[in-house]
């Protein structure tokens, strides 16, 4: 159902516990919750533009234009719905192309913009009433330095073709935007309602490139992105994959994972996200997600390839959401710092406050994944080894900290189960708070006869509540219960306690997103 991005978040976040029971888990009577208010979260003065009073326009001549634009030019796009571009590359360079009035320049039908030239800018431009030309999305990114700014994606599914093929009876993947080159940048957009398979945004290396991308993700507001709108999971033996590829950002890809993004996601908000396991996931290297606030969203950020990444001072509110998750890693050399996790519900051996995965790679013999190894290629899961945890806050998660004992399938086509798994090597815990009170809360799981972590190191850490699966050991790990307080911030804190997440900011739809909304 198509709504206003104003009315559906009131809706949604307001009346979601109560209006959709099987969504969100009660919360007893007594326990201390953050007190950061839907309400806070969607209040905004932006401007609404009004979809039905925005008239079809004859899009030929801007087709025309768009193709023909000289280098350093400057197109401003007139109010209007302009229909069916299809795939239009634009080559030149240093061009800004933008609505005289943000949020009433349509592209509708069936569209693509390629920005094959550098320094492009796309400004205040909506794209709705449609979906992509071709596969990859609505946008190319494939030039260097270019952007895209003050824009919404609006419900862009409709169009093109999209049915189970014949052999596996597997949905298309269809993106919303495909990005390569370099220095590119996605600054203060809207992304709502993505409701078909296929990553929101992804990121990609040109085949041979093993340098540094450079993107920039930041100030952009992501919402009410679902799964199985078009009964995708109708086919039980094509569930596994046709429920793969819903993130809502991927940055790489297994085959390139090897080589650095460095790509910035940073001060985004993410609310009601519901695509899949993975929210962001990484699938490169040095890439830093930095001050993002995740509301209501049955998903994760996901370290999934890729080393030395960094993941700090986000904030992950799944307020008993099911399915709901914080932090996966798997890899080397990760920094997971200054997160506020709080009531995160997912169970099992992959969701959790944070999640140390095990992995396929003996790393304490020197193995890493490789195309030369059969079986251990590089889409394969790669064992977290040296990664630092450190002031982290998770309170009255399912999961707080989890050391997974998961037994890894062959591929996403293969069931049948690889033959060993590692456990996380050298991980060094410090300053963590985790606070699991509530029932059916766990401060820490893991499952020492399967999967014990090998070579932990602690230090100053506070776990208060029940464990499971393993034996903590004494020295740098509190298990006195803490006194709690609810911050300026509305989060909660320790009272006397040096550590846990601190100075954090909640990011709000004011915050983030376009100058505008959309109403229907």
């Amino acid at each position: 159902m198509k709504i206003s991005l104003i009315a559906g978040l009131v809706a949604v976040g307001l009346l979601g516990a109560c209006s959709a029971p099987q969504q969100y888990a009660e919360v007893e009577k007594g326990t201390v919750v953050n007190q950061v208010a839907v309400e806070s979260i969607v209040k905004h003065d932006k401007a609404v533009v009004n979809a039905s009073a925005i008239p079809v326009v004859d899009s030929a001549a801007l087709k025309s234009k768009l193709t023909s634009l000289a280098d350093g030019e400057e197109l401003i796009l007139e109010p209007g719905k302009y229909p069916d571009l299809g795939v239009l590359k634009i080559k030149a360079n240093n061009v800004v192309i933008k609505a005289k009035e943000p949020g009433k320049s349509w592209f509708t039908g069936l569209v693509q913009l390629v920005l094959e030239g550098d320094n492009i800018t796309l400004d205040g431009v909506v794209f709705s009433e449609g979906g992509p030309a071709e596969r990859m999305g609505g946008i190319r990114f494939k030039g260097n330095n270019n952007t895209l700014q003050n824009s919404t994606f609006y419900f862009f599914n409709d169009k093109y073709k999209y049915e189970p093929d014949a052999r596996r009876d597997e949905y298309p993947k269809y993106l919303w935007i495909a990005m390569w080159g370099k220095n590119n940048k996605i600054l203060n957009n809207t992304f709502q309602g993505k409701h078909k398979r296929g990553t929101l945004l992804g990121i990609q290396k040109e085949k041979g490139d093993e340098t540094a991308d450079n993107h920039v993700i930041k100030g952009n507001l992501f919402y009410d992105h679902k799964h199985n709108q078009y009964e995708e999971f109708f086919y039980s033996d094509a569930i596994r994959y046709n429920s793969n590829s819903w993130e809502v950002i991927r940055v790489g890809d297994s085959k390139s994972s090897i080589y650095p993004s460095k790509t910035l996601i940073e001060d985004n908000l993410f609310y009601e996200c519901d695509g899949e396991t993975e929210l962001v996931s990484l699938k490169s290297g040095g890439n830093n997600i930095r001050g993002n606030t995740i509301m209501n969203s049955a998903s994760m950020i996901s370290l999934r390839h890729g080393t030395y990444n960094t993941v700090e001072n986000n904030i992950i509110l799944g307020n008993s959401k099911y399915r709901s998750g914080g932090i996966r890693l798997y890899d080397e050399g990760h920094v997971i710092r200054n997160n506020y996790i709080e009531r995160v519900m997912g169970t099992g051996n992959v969701r959790g406050g944070i999640a140390i995965n095990t992995g396929i790679t003996d790393v304490q013999n020197g193995e890493r994944l490789s195309t030369e190894v059969k079986g251990k290629g590089l889409n394969k899961q790669a064992t977290p080894y040296k990664v630092t945890i450190e002031n982290n806050t998770v309170i009255n998660s399912r999961q707080n900290i989890l050391y997974s004992d998961k037994v890894h399938r062959v591929s996403i086509y293969d069931n049948s189960k690889v033959g060993m798994i590692y456990a996380g090597t050298d991980i060094k815990f410090k300053n963590n708070l985790s606070y699991a009170k509530i029932k059916k809360t766990l401060a820490v799981k893991g499952n020492d006869e399967k999967a014990k972590l090998v070579n932990p190191t602690y230090e100053n850490e506070l776990y208060f509540g029940k464990t499971k699966g393993l034996e903590l050991p004494s020295q740098g790990i509190s298990t006195a219960e803490p006194e709690l307080k609810v911050g300026a911030n509305g989060l909660i804190e320790a009272v006397g306690y040096d550590g846990g997440a601190k100075n954090l900011k909640v990011l709000t739809m004011a915050d983030t997103g376009a100058s505008y909304t959309i109403q229907k």
